[in-house]
């Protein structure tokens, strides 16, 4: 059975969101130079056609609308293949949708293929690149850290968080959810209150 219509709408914006993002951060990070990028056709030709609408445009804007065009490319395809997709199967219902073999939310076959390249580019250069790497076992052991102390102390969990504390909902559960509703910043911060004994609480 096929997921929902908005199950795929996200999963494609999300596949948009998270790979330009990175590139982004990449590039602002100087992890990624813009020149390796030039034997990508994707962001060539994004950044050819921008340099020819505006001449003599220069970095970080430049860099900036490169990034938004991508994004525009990107959303533009993927509704015309899905309209396509949508109109050519007759898909009238949601029972049609979850009977549906395969995706109706998606790239055309030629973008996706052109944005392989780019993906790729990303996994080596940026994913496997020693510092991401360095960061993300840091976050590791952050985590791995708070949730035993958390887990030991339950009496460390905000209020409402403690009160969710059940038979059928678990300190482990309950632990994880408050981790999981961390941002990147409110994580670094409770790391610091609880092993910084000269920090706050």
């Amino acid at each position: 059975m096929s997921p929902s219509l908005e199950a795929q709408i996200v999963d494609i914006a999300d596949e948009i969101a998270y790979d330009n993002h990175d590139l982004d951060d990449g590039l602002n990070s100087r992890l990624l130079q813009e020149k390796e990028l030039e034997i990508i056709d994707l962001w060539r030709e994004t950044k050819n056609a921008l340099e020819k609408r505006y001449p003599g445009i220069k970095n970080p804007l430049k860099r900036y609308q490169i990034i938004r065009s991508l994004i525009a490319i990107l959303v533009t395809d993927a509704i015309e293949e899905s309209k396509k997709r949508l109109t050519g199967n007759k898909i009238k219902s949601l029972s049609d949708v979850k009977h549906h073999p395969g995706k109706l939310i998606d790239f055309s076959n030629t973008l996706r293929k052109k944005r392989e390249p780019l993906r790729a580019f990303l996994q080596i250069k940026l994913y496997q690149h020693y510092r991401v790497n360095r960061m993300s076992d840091k976050a590791r052991r952050f985590i791995e850290k708070m949730f035993c102390v958390y887990v030991k102390n339950p009496a460390m969990l905000p209020t409402e968080y403690q009160q969710k504390i059940t038979r059928h909902n678990s300190t482990y559960v309950v632990v994880c959810d408050y981790i999981a509703s961390m941002t990147d910043r409110f994580a670094l911060d409770e790391y610091e209150k609880l092993f910084n004994p000269y920090k706050k609480v």
